[in-house]
């Protein structure tokens, strides 16, 4: 098992947060905006879109009392474009690859703290975060594989039919994470 799914797979409790953080105008930074468009009212828990200023959403996301923060974002980690990294707070630099102002690290901590969830970030590697430029396919790639993950995981106490229904669990987030 990979380290990735490993952290997954320890680390994520219902009910979960999922916020999606990015700028839709900057082509493969939109990955995590997308993520929430593809999950939200799929999940059981919340789903924000932070755009550029996930600082300014912290208050919602951290309400409640939520099992997991599940932070999406593009990150550049090095990876070949599309390819997708899970990242505990434990695991960033004060200043990881992101176009944000605040460091995703300091993100977690603050969430983490706030809501004594679990906080993890799941990384998409971006190629072109250019203004006006189109998401690549591997991103959108990414951002299904993402998408398919959370709601097999969090659908609304529907796990096994989800599955049933689509003939077999989507694949995606698994060996590669």
């Amino acid at each position: 098992m990979s380290r990735g799914a490993e952290i997954l797979g320890k680390r994520l409790r219902r009910p979960v947060v999922v916020l999606g953080i990015g700028n839709r105008w900057r082509g493969d930074d939109a990955a995590g905006p997308c993520v929430v468009d593809r999950v939200a009212g799929r999940l059981e828990g919340r789903c924000i879109d932070a755009g550029e200023a996930p600082e300014r959403h912290l208050g919602e996301a951290t309400a409640g009392e939520p099992g997991t923060i599940l932070l999406v974002d593009a990150v550049d980690f090095g990876g070949a474009t599309g390819d997708l990294a899970v990242f505990e707070e434990k695991d960033l630099p004060e200043r990881a690859g992101t176009t944000h102002d605040t460091p995703l690290g300091v993100l977690m901590r603050y969430a983490r703290e706030e809501s004594g969830a679990e906080v993890v970030l799941i990384g998409i590697q971006p190629g072109s975060v250019a203004f006006g430029a189109r998401m690549s396919e591997a991103v959108r790639e990414g951002v299904t594989a993402v998408a398919d993950f959370l709601v097999v995981r969090f659908a609304a106490g529907r796990v096994g039919r989800v599955c049933e229904a689509a003939g077999e669990c989507p694949t995606g987030v698994e060996e590669g994470s």
